[in-house]
């Protein structure tokens, strides 16, 4: 099972298997992070890149060299795409953590070490990169054990941290969409924020059998939930498969067809605004739909009844 972490520290010195270049189509060394590791790395990442790459690499794609006098035996190289310069294709950007985790599987790595490609001079939104990356590299089948996302400023570090720990609430609310496509439609779950302000909740119930005792999440649990764990590399699926086991009689009845797409369209503007539904708190009410953001005025219309 592979784990992600937060990491604040130099890419060049991380002392995993490989490090993940964010280099330029030419493939001949740059700015950023490109100049960093070939610095630290020697003449030796350059020759191999010349060697390897006579004609560069495109955007999107992956491929290795030496580590050169790095710590790591590996150095994969990506080039991300340029959002300053147009190039905002997310599915490019996607395909950057894709292929460099292949890439570093066919090496038979067990550790790889990503910067957050495109967040710097390509000006890729930083929280969108973020999104990109966590949830790229959980899609992503890979021999991979451990991934690090590596910062350098403390401000990146504490986003992605902060977004690692949220990935817990929205791979619940991920499970919950998965089993409303299977016709689970009875499954009803109210987001809240508790009376202190710190932490997302949310309480899952099976509408048909209101009696049976219904599942809480408080995010001051981090990643327990349901009587199981759910973190940034939890599918849907197995977050689905721990809903099930908590509700015992919930049955696919495909009778709230409308319940079911309200709430993939909730689920839909969350994750493009990068953040949680509330719909109890105690700075509002929801007369005039849910929240998206913990006051950020935004609101989603209720669910049907």
């Amino acid at each position: 099972m592979t784990t992600l972490v937060a990491v604040q520290g130099d890419i060049t010195a991380q002392t995993t298997d490989v490090i993940v270049n964010a280099a330029n189509n030419a493939m001949r060394g740059g700015g950023g992070v490109d100049g960093a590791i070939h610095r630290a790395g020697g003449p030796e990442i350059l020759r191999d890149c010349i060697a390897r790459f006579p004609n560069g690499l495109a955007t999107g794609d992956a491929g290795w060299t030496t580590g050169g006098a790095l710590a790591a035996r590996w150095v994969v190289h990506t080039v991300g795409p340029n959002h300053g310069a147009g190039q905002r294709d997310r599915g490019l950007l996607e395909s950057c953590y894709r292929r460099s985790l292949e890439v570093a599987g066919e090496l038979g790595a067990r550790s790889v070490a990503f910067p957050l490609i495109s967040a710097g001079v390509y000006a890729w939104p930083r929280e969108e990169a973020i999104t990109v990356a966590i949830d790229t590299i959980a899609r992503t089948s890979t021999p991979v054990e451990e991934v690090r996302l590596v910062a350098r400023d403390d401000s990146t570090h504490r986003k992605i941290a902060s977004a690692l720990r949220m990935s817990t609430s929205v791979r619940i609310l991920q499970g919950v969409r998965e089993l409303h496509r299977r016709g689970y439609h009875t499954l009803r779950v109210r987001p809240g924020v508790a009376p202190s302000g710190l932490y997302w909740r949310a309480v899952l119930i099976d509408d048909a059998h209101p009696d049976d005792h219904p599942i809480h999440y408080t995010s001051g649990d981090e990643a327990r939930f349901a009587g199981g764990t759910v973190d940034a590399m939890s599918t849907p699926h197995e977050v689905a498969e721990l809903i099930r086991g908590a509700l015992p009689h919930l049955e696919a009845t495909n009778d709230a067809p409308g319940y079911a797409a309200w709430f993939a369209g909730l689920l839909a503007a969350t994750e493009t605004e990068h953040d949680l539904p509330v719909a109890f708190a105690e700075y509002f009410d929801d007369t005039d739909g849910w929240e998206i953001g913990w006051g950020s005025g935004l609101r989603y219309p209720k669910p049907p009844r």
